[in-house]
């Protein structure tokens, strides 16, 4: 029943603009990052939030350079909510979230499988931005620097970064089903990357380990675009501590659906 469901918004979503113009997005920011940072001849000139990473960029030298840059991407937890608004906002935007709830399905396999299909919107935006790096990176600043170890290390990062996409996308699902207003979400969503550091500085204030200090969603994705540069402990307690959380979310988002009402 998941997979079709499953099927179900992935033929949905096809048919509408959102996701698309979300992929559109990512890929041109690459493109237009490439563009102007061999015209400034630095690191300079891309477009999109500034993390720890996208801050010490220098002019790539080829283009697997470039490719590795381009991973740390800024804007990627705010698309994130796209993804969950094409999937499950849109019923509540158009009704026909009445129609979902009244299946005679469990519930909980109907905000699961949704949760997978905003998680594979995510693979899919990763893989399309990495082609369109690749391709962008060897036209701008020539073939060259590409091998096994880079090859690996990004297929590390997007492994490593299943639980940050499952998570973020849980976060999307939950307010909407807790909110029932896409407006609401939204704002509230945006308003949480804001806060999240501060909280999480908090923690750290009360329990003083580096790694806590890299749990909010942006430095979480800039540091997994170069987890090999970090210590090993902490990438770990990073990524069970997303393991965690997702957990919760889950479960908080699945028993919110479940006894959501229809009217």
């Amino acid at each position: 029943m998941m997979v079709n469901i499953i099927k179900s918004d992935i033929f949905r979503i096809k048919k509408g603009a959102a996701v698309r113009n979300v992929f559109l997005a990512g890929m041109i920011i690459i493109v237009i990052t490439g563009v102007n940072m061999l015209g400034s001849s630095s690191g300079l000139g891309g477009v999109g939030v500034q993390s720890t990473a996208s801050a010490a960029r220098s002019l790539p030298g080829n283009g697997a350079e470039f490719v590795q840059q381009m991973r740390d991407d800024g804007l990627f937890p705010f698309f994130i909510l796209a993804f969950a608004v094409a999937v499950l906002g849109a019923e509540y935007s158009t009704g026909t979230i009445r129609n979902s709830l009244s299946y005679f399905v469990d519930r909980k396999s109907v905000f699961f499988a949704k949760c997978i299909t905003g998680f594979l919107c995510c693979l899919t935006y990763t893989l399309l931005c990495l082609i369109v790096s690749f391709v962008a990176g060897t036209i701008l600043f020539g073939f060259g620097g590409f091998n096994l170890t880079l090859i690996a290390r990004i297929l590390a990062q997007i492994i490593l970064s299943t639980p940050l996409y499952m998570g973020m996308i849980a976060i999307g699902n939950g307010l909407l089903v807790f909110t029932k207003k896409t407006s609401i979400t939204i704002t509230t969503y945006l308003i949480g990357l804001i806060v999240f550091p501060s909280i999480i500085y908090q923690i750290y204030q009360l329990i003083p380990a580096e790694w806590l200090t890299l749990c909010d969603p942006l430095s979480a994705f800039s540091m997994l675009s170069r987890f090999w540069e970090f210590p090993l402990m902490n990438v770990g307690m990073v990524l069970l501590f997303w393991v965690i959380l997702d957990v919760f979310l889950l479960f908080i988002g699945a028993r919110l659906y479940a006894d959501a009402d229809i009217a």
